[in-house]
């Protein structure tokens, strides 16, 4: 990981640090009322602060709805070229996942868990992008791409495998037989459904660090100095190599993550649109007290 790279993670984890602990403090300071019956609701005492046209429920909704309208500023980027200066692509789409993440939070906290007729599909649907986007961003790091965030080919993948094995055979000394026991450790999970083969992918994943882990330690040729970078580039060799043989099954998985998440955030915003024009031309928007 570049030093860059690592001032990234440290930014981004804390800000979620900060955003769990900031909704956390909202949630605690409205639970009375959040805790209380849908009926006995308006004759409690913070009914005008947290209700969803209150003082603080109609700003946890502006706020909440604002982000998730930013977050279609990574689909413009991902679509206009002229763009492309404006940072990686993966810093927008961290931002993207960021307000993912936070703005339906907010807007959850808005509805005082409210969540009735029409409001109600909208809500879901929410729920259900913001999930699958945990999901998105899993299925997009197994597509390696470029600093720009365009998908390599799988020519130059196959081409960065190469170039690893010859790092392991002459910075570390590895041999064939070596370099094979790595390859054999990338288990290819079966085919199937688009939930099961995230499932797989994910715990091959992690049964793999571990694998990997254990062989770079049972490697007593490499001097302890250079112990760490040795485990970094098994590592790498390892990824790499689970990429070529997973390459159409990432991508075949990554359109259909792509097909189930459109369809619910086109609802999503469709409908957070005409509840907005509701709650304004009805005039609940402005915490009317009629």
């Amino acid at each position: 990981m570049s030093r860059q790279q690592g001032f990234a993670r440290f930014v981004w984890t804390a800000a979620y640090v900060v955003g769990f602990a900031v909704v956390a403090a909202l949630f605690v300071s409205g639970l009375d009322y959040y805790r209380t019956p849908l009926v006995e609701r308006a004759h409690h005492e913070g009914y005008w602060t947290w209700k969803a046209g209150g003082r603080v429920g109609q700003k946890l909704g502006v706020a909440g709805s604002s982000m998730m309208l930013l977050m279609l500023l990574y689909s413009v980027r991902k679509r206009v070229g002229a763009l492309r200066r404006l940072g990686a692509l993966s810093h927008w789409l961290d931002g993207h996942i960021f307000l993912g993440v936070f703005g339906p939070l907010l807007v959850v906290l808005h509805s005082g868990f409210k969540v009735q007729g029409l409001v109600a599909l909208s809500f879901w649907s929410m729920i259900v992008v913001a999930a699958s986007g945990v999901l998105g961003r899993y299925l997009y790091l197994q597509i390696p791409r470029t600093r720009a965030g365009e998908a390599l080919a799988l020519a130059e993948l196959e081409k960065q495998d190469r170039e690893l094995s010859e790092r392991l055979r002459g910075r570390f000394g590895l041999d064939d037989s070596a370099l094979g026991h790595i390859d054999s450790l990338v288990a290819v999970p079966e085919r199937s459904g688009l939930l099961a083969g995230l499932l797989r992918m994910v715990v091959g994943q992690l049964r793999l660090r571990a694998a990997l882990s254990v062989f770079a330690h049972s490697c007593r040729g490499v001097p302890r100095p250079l112990q760490r970078d040795f485990e970094r580039v098994v590592q790498q060799k390892a990824l790499a190599r689970r990429r070529i043989l997973l390459w159409d099954r990432a991508h075949e998985l990554f359109h259909y993550w792509h097909v189930m998440h459109k369809p619910f955030a086109l609802v999503m915003y469709l409908f957070m649109v005409v509840h907005v024009a509701v709650a304004v031309m009805t005039g609940y928007a402005w915490g009317s007290r009629l």
